[in-house]
């Protein structure tokens, strides 16, 4: 399933009939999906299902891309993970001899008879994964004091504790009550 043409599409047919589409499912791996705390493992599927259609200006790709990711809870450090469920909606371009695409463009671009997604999926999988996960919304952390994991629950430290370069401070505290 690793192949390098797992999200290869032949387009053929939309070049040749203006306005028409067609739809796709494909799945694939793709290696080195990761950003600072999550990532996608380079054996994990991704599955892209989209419409391609002919448009003025090239093919504009609609559909989602789906995949699951793991990571480290920003919080407690434990293992993190999740589903992404990404929409998306491209506009490829096509670049041949005579074409004047501007290097700056916000597209993707496409020559010949295939349309390869790759890029595609790879830069919209980079930008949704979390830069900062949490294994559970309601994530307790670690302690301060101990670094006892406050999910299993209390850790017995004294939160009371005052830090020592504040001492001086609790006599003026003291002089209001």
């Amino acid at each position: 399933m690793s192949s390098k043409h797992s999200f290869v599409i032949g387009i053929t047919r939309l070049r040749k009939e203006a306005g028409s589409s067609m739809s796709f499912a494909l799945s694939g791996t793709i290696a080195d999906l990761k950003v600072v705390s999550s990532r996608v493992k380079d054996d994990q599927i991704t599955e892209v299902s989209v419409v391609a259609e002919s448009v003025h200006g090239g093919l504009l790709i609609t559909g989602e891309i789906s995949t699951r990711w793991e990571g480290e809870c920003r919080r407690c450090l434990s293992p993190a993970s999740g589903t992404l469920r990404i929409p998306v909606c491209e506009l490829y371009e096509r670049i041949g001899p005579d074409s004047r695409v501007p290097v700056e463009s916000d597209t993707y671009r496409y020559s010949g008879e295939v349309l390869d997604l790759r890029e595609m999926v790879k830069d919209q999988v980079l930008l949704e994964l979390p830069l900062a996960p949490l294994c559970k919304e309601d994530c307790m952390g670690l302690c301060a004091n101990c670094g006892a994991d406050l999910n299993l629950g209390r850790c017995g430290c004294e939160y009371a504790a005052i830090d020592p370069r504040w001492a001086g401070l609790d006599v003026l505290a003291e002089k209001d009550r």
